[in-house]
């Protein structure tokens, strides 16, 4: 049941994100409704088992590296 609806979620929320309509003509409202349906997808893919971001950044974790400078050179 779940499957499903995810999917049927993401691909209107992708449909949605594609169409244009009036509201883009107007900055930053018109820019928030399009977020607003990229987050509700990134949520239905993660739902899917489908990283978006990993897939397009790549799975980058934060590790501290340590370097060690000798000056008795």
């Amino acid at each position: 049941m779940k499957k499903p609806f995810w999917t049927i979620v993401a691909i209107l929320s992708a449909i949605y994100i594609i169409t244009p309509e009036p509201s883009d003509l107007i900055p930053i409202i018109g820019w928030l409704d399009e977020a607003t349906a990229l987050a509700i997808l990134n949520f239905a893919l993660k739902q899917l088992g489908i990283n978006l971001f990993e897939k397009f950044f790549g799975n980058k974790t934060k590790e501290s590296k340590t370097i060690i400078i000798d000056k008795k050179k």
